[in-house]
């Protein structure tokens, strides 16, 4: 037998990476981060929003809080002034009842 001087016949090969397949490793790549980013971006805009009404109800009752405190400042306030008049009245009474008593022993003398 003759050697056989005929050269194998090359098989094309694929190109190891197409377009396509490019192109459907990436739309899954972006698929496998967007939808956890889009669930956290949502999370955190519920979040936000949960905060926001948190604050606006704080700062309802803090405004509720400083009317009802300057209410009370203002009773205490009278109920000072009025310890001051009481005061003023025993004092005026003591001063009172012992003129009576004064009275008193110089009608039984």
């Amino acid at each position: 037998m003759p050697p056989n001087d005929e050269k194998p016949v090359p098989v094309p090969q694929e190109p190891a990476m197409t377009f396509t397949k490019a192109w459907g490793f990436g739309k899954d790549f972006l698929s496998v981060l967007v939808l956890p980013i889009g669930g956290l971006l949502i999370h955190q805009a519920v979040s936000n929003s949960t905060q926001q009404l948190q604050i606006e109800q704080l700062q309802k009752d803090v405004a509720e809080l400083s009317s009802d405190l300057k209410e009370a400042q203002d009773i205490d306030d009278k109920v000072q002034a009025n310890a001051l008049k009481l005061a003023t009245l025993e004092g005026k009474l003591d001063t009172a009842n012992g003129r009576l008593t004064d009275i008193k022993e110089l009608l039984r003398d």
